[in-house]
């Protein structure tokens, strides 16, 4: 959420995450894409595409694409870093093919109730509107 402001209201969160990143550090050789990641985009994100790359960065904003995403860095021994927020909850995990654990490897315990901040600010489940 860091590299968001404003004015960025209503941009795509890779064009602006990208462009974010790319001023950090200039050197780094970023492309951002407004598609979803998935078994229907495979002919965009193909073998060649994932070959072509050095590691797998991703800020992706649902499990199922994370799995996705996680599966294929394995298929392909590409390391990855996947990072994501929860309501005021921030994750960053590391994975090197066959040294750490991959993010499918391990669930997260589902929480035992919905954290108040989520409720407030960031509801994205039907559960939270019932539930406020």
């Amino acid at each position: 959420q860091f590299l968001f402001r404003e004015h960025h209201l209503g941009k795509l969160k890779s064009t602006t995450a990208a462009q974010a990143v790319q001023t950090m550090n200039p050197s780094l050789n970023i492309r951002a894409y407004d598609m979803a990641v998935g078994k229907a985009t495979e002919r965009h994100f193909n073998e060649d595409f994932i070959n072509s790359l050095d590691a797998l960065v991703t800020a992706l904003d649902n499990v199922e694409a994370r799995l996705y995403v996680d599966d294929r860095a394995m298929q392909f021994s590409k390391p990855m870093v996947d990072s994501g927020t929860l309501g005021s909850k921030g994750n960053v995990q590391v994975v090197v093919p066959r040294m750490t654990l991959h993010y499918g490897a391990e669930r997260d315990q589902a929480p035992a109730s919905i954290a108040i901040c989520t409720l407030k600010s960031f509801p994205y489940r039907i559960e939270h509107t019932i539930q406020w």
